[in-house]
């Protein structure tokens, strides 16, 4: 038991030291913070996806996502583009890995808006490229990512070996650190939306969001969390 209380300690020394880099980091950047905001979760109790995982919920996203920009942005038929990425959904054998409101993209009717908050999962996929290694860092969410590199880390690959060929899975600890830097820029975004003030510093708030959905999505702590609906409490 001793040992327990030991790894629990050094657990819990670990997050407030993690706590203490991120609030350096709002510092410089001038977004303010509340200190009592807690710290998250910890090595020891949270459950870090597989490469595999994270590399088919990617790569289905994507995908998704394109079809969602082509209906939105009027460039092409949206039959057209819902069979081309329907069979590049077959070609990387990720057809079983989409959820419920992926699944409406390409399937039923949906209004622009469905459409529309599908375009923004480009910044939660872009999380998932950068803890499969594949994006070199994740910059301060102030701007959109870089959608032409999003698209060329699969759209470059023939097929998922090509793709799974080109990863390497970040450590628990660097994705814990971007989980909780994210979450203590998000209840910046949330608070100055309360107070019907625009986002501080600089930030993006979307891209905040989507950024927060996809880091907690990673540190799976209930085992089973839905990438359509995970929980972004701030």
């Amino acid at each position: 038991m001793e040992i327990i209380g030991a790894d629990r300690e050094f657990s819990q020394q670990e997050a407030r030291l993690r706590k203490e880099r991120s609030i350096e980091l709002l510092r410089a950047h001038n977004v303010p913070y509340i200190a009592h905001l807690p710290v998250i979760e910890t090595s020891d109790t949270v459950r870090i996806r597989t490469a595999d995982e994270i590399a088919n919920r990617a790569v289905a996203c994507l995908l998704t996502v394109q079809v969602a920009c082509d209906a939105a942005g009027g460039r092409t038929g949206l039959k057209k583009s819902r069979k081309f990425f329907g069979e590049k959904l077959a070609e990387f054998g990720v057809e079983g890995f989409l959820t419920r409101k992926e699944r409406r993209i390409f399937n039923d009717k949906c209004t622009a808006q469905e459409f529309c908050n599908m375009t923004w999962k480009y910044e939660a996929y872009w999380v998932l490229l950068w803890a499969l290694g594949i994006v070199e860092k994740l910059d301060y969410p102030s701007e959109v990512c870089d959608c032409e590199a999003a698209i060329n880390a699969v759209s470059d690959c023939s097929g998922m070996d090509e793709f799974m060929a080109k990863v390497r899975l970040r450590s628990i600890s660097e994705i814990l650190d971007e989980a909780d830097l994210i979450f203590r820029y998000d209840w910046a975004c949330v608070d100055a939306r309360i107070h019907g003030d625009e986002a501080p510093a600089g930030l993006n708030p979307d891209v905040v969001f989507e950024r927060h959905c996809g880091l907690n999505w990673l540190i799976d702590t209930v085992g089973a969390q839905d990438w359509d609906n995970v929980a972004t409490n701030t």
